[in-house]
């Protein structure tokens, strides 16, 4: 049932004229992709330009990082659902505007009730203030939330976006504290009984 309330929505939002800038710009709509009935949710900022052509979510160089972040805690894309705060790529991949959130916003908040997620990974710091309110992601990043979404309580981890360590070089400081932070995101799904997964040793070459 969650798959077909999701293709549902998805479906209208297709054809979404909300923010004239973004729809005039976009290549086409990225809903989002991944497992349906997923209890984990991972949520970015908005598509960028490999995102908006092939219709995926984190399908780019930051969408290999992640995957490899996600290997790391023993899960995969198929393991999760992915989508964006913003699901139209900004010109230029600018940042999203205050007013094209608020127009997505209730897009987000159908995915959420549809899914019942237990866990929600917020990539970055739109993302991040559009489920805790919060921003300032290097300052709470790889923390735990638990946020009441709707009447429904849900276990939030901000991490940074996977695109930082691309623009620092690939600094292994920073690989660090992202496979540590993925670690608090596998901790928290292991002590809500989301799945059993298969840990594995060392994220191997990016």
């Amino acid at each position: 049932m969650k798959k077909e309330n999701l293709q549902k929505l998805e479906k209208e939002y297709k054809s979404c004229q909300l923010c004239p800038e973004l729809c005039e710009n976009r290549i086409q709509v990225v809903f989002g992709g991944g497992k349906p009935d997923s209890s984990v949710l991972l949520l970015g900022e908005a598509p960028g330009l490999n995102e908006s052509q092939q219709g995926i979510p984190f399908c780019g160089a930051s969408g290999k990082i992640l995957a490899k972040l996600l290997g790391h805690i023993g899960l995969t894309r198929d393991d999760v659902f992915i989508t964006n705060t913003v699901i139209c790529r900004p010109p230029n991949n600018r940042n999203p505007k205050a007013a094209e959130i608020k127009n997505c916003r209730s897009r987000l908040e159908e995915t959420i009730k549809i899914m019942k997620p237990k866990v929600i990974v917020t990539i970055g710091n739109f993302a991040t203030k559009a489920i805790i309110g919060q921003a300032g992601i290097t300052q709470i990043r790889g923390k735990l939330f638990d946020i009441d979404l709707g009447g429904m309580m849900v276990k939030v981890v901000p991490v940074v976006h996977p695109a930082n360590l691309l623009y620092n070089g690939h600094s292994p400081v920073i690989l660090a504290q992202m496979q540590k932070d993925f670690e608090t995101i596998g901790s928290v799904i292991d002590k809500v009984g989301l799945s059993k997964r298969i840990v594995q040793k060392g994220l191997g070459d990016y």
